[in-house]
C-alpha cells in the first residue's frame, strides 16, 4: 500500500530542485516537498518522516540553522538528514556533517547516488525504530514483572507470618505427636525458603531500578561481626560446625544494614555449603586504606569452570547446600551490587587445601 511506503521530506526554495527530487523517489517513497526551513519544522511537528533532504543555501533560515533546530529538538534528533549542496560549498558541508548530517548530496544532482544514499538512510532509521520499538516493549515487560514480582512479594509476606505464628503456636503440642519434630522442622525450612525468595526478589528488583538508597556511616567490625555470627550461631549448632573469629579489628565505611545484609549472606553461604563438623572461619586484614573481611568454610570448594558464573543472576553452581538448605540463586548477585553500591569491593579465592574464601574489601573509616 502506498501508506505503507517511507515518508520523505524535501525541503529547497528552488521548486525546480524540489520536482527533480520528487520525480526520482515518488516510486518507493512518499515525498513531501517544502519551500523553507521554517516550513519543514512546522511540518515535522505534525508528521512522523523517515528522512529529511535539506537544502543548504536558503533565504531566512539556512539549512545548517534547521538542521540545528532539528537536532535539539528531542522529538526529531533522531530522524536522518541528508544535506544538499554545490560541490563548491565544501565547508558548509563539513560544518553541517558536525551539526549532525547523516550524508549529503552534491549538486547537479546524480539520480543513481541520490537514490542509493536515501535507501542507505531510509533503512538505517527503519532499523532504528524496530530496535526503540523493540527496547520499548522490553523496558514494559521489565516493569510489569518487577512490579508483579514487588505486590506479590508484599501480599505474600502476611500469610507468612501468620504461618509462623501458628507453627509457635502448635510446636510444644507436636513434641507428643510420633514424627512431630521432623514435620515441624519441614514446614519451618518450607518457610525459610519462601522468606529468602521474598527478600532476595525484593532485593532484585530495587537494585535493577536504582530503588536502593544508602547511608553511609562508620561500622565498628567487631560488634558487627559479634552479631552476624550470633545471628547464624543456631545454623552452624544444628550442623556441628564451629565458628571461628579471630583478629576483627577496625571500621569500615558502610550503609550498616545494607553491608550486615552482605556478610550475613556470606556467613550464611559458608554454613550452608560446609559439611557437618567442619570449621568456618572469619578474620579481617588492613593495609591502611581498606579493610578485607574473609570468610573460609572447609567445603567442597568451587570448580574452576564454574567460578565464572558466581556473582551473576541466577548463577546456581553443582556445589549444593550439605543440609538440604535452599538456594534462590540470586544471593551472591545481590551481594556484589550492594558492596559496589557502598565502593568496596568483594571476591573469591580458592585455597590449595579446598574450601572456598569469600572477600569483602571496603574502605576504612
Amino acid at each position: 500500500m502506498e501508506t505503507d511506503l517511507p515518508l520523505v521530506l524535501a525541503v529547497d526554495d528552488e521548486p525546480s530542485n524540489l520536482f527533480l527530487l520528487e520525480r526520482i523517489l515518488n516510486k518507493n517513497h512518499r515525498v513531501i516537498s517544502v519551500h523553507s526551513g521554517q516550513e519543514a519544522l512546522d511540518m515535522m511537528a505534525k508528521m512522523p518522516f523517515e528522512l529529511v533532504l535539506l537544502d543548504i543555501m536558503m533565504p531566512r533560515m539556512t539549512g545548517l540553522q534547521t538542521l540545528e533546530h532539528i537536532r535539539n529538538n528531542p522529538e526529531t534528533a533522531n530522524i536522518p538528514v541528508i544535506l544538499i549542496s554545490a560541490l563548491s560549498d565544501g565547508e558548509d558541508i563539513s560544518r553541517g556533517l558536525e551539526l549532525g548530517a547523516n550524508d549529503y548530496i552534491a549538486k547537479p544532482i546524480d539520480i543513481d547516488v541520490t537514490m542509493a544514499r536515501v535507501r542507505t538512510q531510509v533503512a538505517l532509521r527503519q532499523h532504528q525504530n524496530e530496535r526503540e520499538h523493540l527496547i520499548a516493549e522490553l523496558q514494559a515487560a521489565q516493569e510489569l514483572k518487577d512490579r508483579f514480582l514487588q505486590i506479590a512479594s508484599h501480599d505474600l509476606k502476611g500469610p507468612l507470618m501468620n504461618m509462623r505464628m501458628v507453627m509457635s503456636l502448635i510446636r510444644p503440642s507436636m513434641k507428643d505427636i510420633p514424627d512431630g519434630e521432623t514435620i515441624i522442622e519441614m514446614a519451618d525450612s518450607s518457610l525459610d525458603l519462601m522468606h529468602s525468595l521474598i527478600k532476595d526478589f525484593l532485593d532484585s528488583a530495587a537494585m535493577q531500578n536504582g530503588a536502593i538508597k544508602l547511608h553511609i556511616d562508620p561500622v565498628p567490625l567487631e560488634s558487627f561481626i559479634a552479631r552476624v555470627v550470633a545471628e547464624n550461631e543456631p545454623n552452624a549448632t544444628r550442623k556441628n560446625i564451629a565458628l571461628d573469629i579471630s583478629n576483627i579489628t577496625g571500621m569500615v565505611l558502610a550503609d550498616a544494614k545494607r553491608f550486615h545484609q552482605v556478610v550475613g549472606n556470606l556467613v550464611s553461604n559458608a554454613i550452608k555449603y560446609s559439611p557437618s563438623d567442619t570449621t568456618v572461619r572469619i578474620w579481617t586484614e588492613s593495609d591502611g586504606s581498606n579493610i578485607t573481611i574473609y570468610i573460609a568454610d572447609e567445603g567442597p570448594g568451587i570448580p574452576a569452570a564454574e567460578q565464572g558464573k558466581l556473582f551473576t543472576q541466577f548463577g546456581k553452581l553443582t556445589p549444593r547446600p550439605t543440609g538440604g538448605e535452599s538456594s534462590t540463586g540470586l544471593g551472591l548477585w545481590i551481594v556484589k551490587q550492594l558492596v559496589n553500591l557502598q565502593g568496596g569491593e568483594v571476591g573469591f579465592l580458592s585455597p590449595t587445601e579446598g574450601g572456598s574464601t569469600f572477600w569483602v574489601r571496603m574502605p576504612v573509616a
